[in-house]
């Protein structure tokens, strides 16, 4: 019996020490004008460290990296499982702590989500800038909100990690109407490269994207914004710098629909068709001025189309369906 409880013991200790998992934190200093290591060390701070005054505990002290020794590290070992961390890095001036020197003063922190074992560079006072990520899901084909959720996957989450393996890229659901969203820290050293991607009954999967394979969705950040897609479209929709479509009908579609166009508008320079990957696959140019034009759609395939219409003063898009 009591070989069972050491072996049940040793087991259930070499459990614990597998369920854990180092992460390396490094900040670059190569953009820092004037750092003197002499007299500057360099501190994290964060919700995991227990937000520890910078300068007052040793253990989360940097040290230079032996690849570049203006690039500081700190390894972190954290238990299993998905942690999501608040952090920012510090100078402390002559050993003496304070809060005075971080990156820069007051919000946001630094935010990151981990799984398992990995290295996360930052660059020292890039500042992440908060980006909500909108989806409207009202003409998402085969979409069940009973039972799919909807993740983003891409270079801002995780370097393209599966959709459904991190629950912190999962959509928060509308209480009213289709609008999935979520707002995610996005620096401005990177290009924003993106994906929406339905996860159905739980199962993480790449099966399920807004199409197969390229192009992906790409931003570019330097503020705080808000960005507002429709799942399966890379076209804009409902943008418009001049009120000129009124309505559009029959829609749903078969062989044609008609654009009714505003009381506002008194020229057209062009009509144009997209499809969900912003492809025109229609167009019609020297359009005498009326208010119902008359577009054939018999030769598309069924889908979600979006038409625009163009002037000198701009222009103002909108959604049709083929069937």
């Amino acid at each position: 019996m009591r070989k069972l409880l050491l072996f049940i013991s040793s087991f259930f200790i070499a459990v614990a020490v597998m369920a854990q998992y180092n992460v390396t934190f490094q900040v670059d200093l190569n953009n820092v004008a004037g750092f003197n290591a002499d007299t500057t060390e360099v501190y994290m701070a964060g919700d995991f460290l227990d937000w520890n005054e910078p300068g007052s505990n040793p253990d989360y002290k940097m040290a230079p990296s032996v690849s570049d020794p203006l690039i500081y590290e700190l390894v972190y070992e954290f238990a299993d499982g998905e942690q999501v961390v608040l952090f920012k890095f510090f100078f402390v001036y002559n050993q003496t702590s304070s809060w005075d020197n971080g990156e820069w003063t007051g919000d946001p922190n630094r935010n990151a989500v981990f799984i398992d074992e990995t290295t996360a560079t930052y660059i020292w006072g890039d500042t992440p800038n908060a980006v909500t990520f909108n989806v409207d899901m009202e003409y998402a084909v085969e979409f069940d909100p009973l039972t799919d959720e909807i993740f983003i996957a891409g270079s801002i989450a995780n370097g393209w990690a599966q959709p459904g393996t991190i629950q912190y890229y999962k959509l928060t659901a509308p209480t009213d109407g289709d609008i999935y969203s979520i707002t995610m820290q996005v620096y401005t050293t990177e290009e924003a490269l993106y994906k929406y991607f339905r996860i159905i009954n739980g199962e993480a999967s790449w099966d399920n994207g807004e199409w197969t394979g390229d192009p992906n969705r790409a931003v570019a950040v330097d503020t705080a914004m808000t960005i507002d897609d429709y799942w399966g479209t890379m076209a804009g929709v409902d943008e418009h710098t001049i009120n000129a479509i009124q309505s559009i009908y029959p829609n749903p579609c078969n062989s044609y629909c008609n654009i009714i166009l505003t009381s506002d508008i008194n020229h057209v320079n062009a009509i144009e068709v997209y499809n969900i990957l912003g492809e025109m696959v229609y167009t019609m140019e020297n359009i005498s001025m009326q208010r119902e034009v008359k577009i054939f759609t018999g030769d598309l395939t069924n889908g979600v189309y979006f038409v625009t219409v163009r002037n000198d003063q701009g222009y103002q898009a909108a959604r049709f369906i083929k069937e």
